[in-house]
């Protein structure tokens, strides 16, 4: 009897150790990823005081972004080719310590022209954790599992963002920018150490279970093992949203604190604050995404939605900027940058991660993403540009027009497609996922 009973305690103990295991691999991939945000914006945090420190143009000081972007984008599109050869355990742990130490050396430096070649470095060494994260997630998490790590990886980039600027907030109001590369540094350094120590116990039994399950004839379980070409037509369209998307999200957040410095005369701490606001709003674009798509099914059509609301709001501040109503500008911002979220949402991690039986998810992450920060590369230089040639304003019918384009596109693939299958698509739908 006492057996029995000491049988089943240890048969319970090891059920709630195993669904809790999919649990702690999520949360170290988010610590990975959010942390490594930390490193990524530490420079377009503090654009401004950095420009002034050095006085250089918005031009000059975007094309450091532009750099970092270039370099990411490029090895996302690389990395998510070759990432299933790669032994993820030492790839991220040495792409977290270059990043740290291009942190370090751009806090050290008083040569702006060397900064923009440190970020191209910490941009090619960042690029590498994505593709890799979602690789080991789908190779790794059950289908129960998959919607969970879609919304906590989706808040990856808010939190690592809200991070940076409360950060730089803070020091810009007392001490000297440099501080933020060194926190920085020592944030990525610290999550190096506990994905070294962590990997072994939280990957290795998720990957024996897997194993014993795919022994099963599941579909849901299986991971594909060559690329289906049927998804070349929405994986197209996914590109040019993709594109659109990080132009629009980090244009915002690169000179979000610029635009309000300009234009309402603010201070560099108290725009850094309000920029705050994006991040913090952004985390609800990711529920808003996971909502439409139970709604839509159909992974054009959420675009396309949350593309609209965007340029709305965009709208509505070109509309009363002149009027000099920093409480209007500062919220739709906020609101574009949560809808901005949701599309990357969808873009990056949905895509992947349900579409992983038709291809590889480190492929598709990375394709995809190195889209999304092809629109960065562009964004951060252009849009400086376009600030010192002109004004800030033409900065934002740029943005418009630019999401407006998105809108056509996606009316027309989502009506196009309707028109082919009588109504029933099945052109990028949570049905094919």
């Amino acid at each position: 009897m006492n057996t029995t009973i000491h049988t089943e305690k240890a048969s319970t103990k090891d059920a709630k150790k195993r669904r809790a295991m999919p649990g702690r691999l999520i949360f170290l991939c988010w610590l990975v990823y959010a942390v490594s945000y930390i490193a990524k914006l530490s420079y377009s945090a503090n654009i401004r005081e950095i420009g002034d420190a050095f006085m250089r143009s918005d031009a000059d000081c975007g094309l450091v972004s532009t750099m970092f972007f270039f370099a990411y984008g490029i090895g996302q599109i690389v990395n998510g080719i070759l990432c299933k050869k790669y032994n993820i355990k030492y790839v991220i742990l040495g792409a977290l310590a270059v990043s740290g130490a291009m942190n370090i050396a751009v806090g050290l430096t008083s040569n702006f022209d060397i900064i923009k070649y440190l970020w191209l470095v910490n941009g090619a060494a960042l690029s590498f954790l994505w593709t890799s994260l979602i690789r080991l997630l789908s190779e790794t998490i059950d289908k129960a599992n998959i919607s969970r790590a879609i919304v906590i990886m989706g808040t990856t980039v808010a939190s690592g963002t809200l991070v940076v600027y409360g950060i730089s907030s803070l020091i810009a109001a007392v001490a000297s920018y440099r501080i933020v590369f060194y926190i920085a540094a020592a944030s990525v350094f610290a999550v190096a150490v506990a994905w070294l120590i962590a990997y072994e116990p939280f990957v290795r039994p998720l990957y024996r279970e897997r194993s014993e399950e795919l022994t099963l004839d599941d579909k849901d379980l299986r991971i594909a093992s060559s690329f289906d070409k049927t998804l070349l037509p929405l994986l197209s369209v996914l590109a040019l949203f993709a594109v659109a998307n990080n132009f629009v999200k980090d244009g915002l957040t690169t000179w979000t604190p610029d635009i309000l410095g300009a234009i309402y005369d603010t201070p560099s701490w108290l725009s850094i604050l309000l920029t705050l606001l994006l991040p913090m709003l952004a985390i609800f674009g990711i529920f808003v995404a996971v909502s439409l798509r139970k709604l839509l099914r159909n992974f054009v059509a959420i675009c396309t939605v949350l593309y609209s609301l965007s340029l709305l709001l965009i709208g509505i501040v070109i509309l009363t900027i002149a009027r000099d109503v920093m409480p209007v500008t500062i919220t739709s911002f906020a609101l574009v940058s949560c809808l901005m979220a949701g599309i990357n949402n969808v873009i990056t991690s949905m895509v992947p991660l349900y579409l992983k039986d038709r291809a590889s998810s480190g492929m598709l992450a990375g394709i995809l993403n190195g889209f999304c920060y092809l629109g960065s590369t562009v964004s951060a230089y252009s849009l400086g540009a376009i600030a010192d040639n002109s004004s800030w304003s033409s900065v934002l019918w740029v943005i418009g027009g630019v999401c407006a384009a998105m809108v056509i596109i996606g009316i027309v693939v989502v009506t196009v497609t309707l028109a082919k299958n009588k109504g029933k698509s099945s052109f990028g739908t949570g049905k094919d996922a």
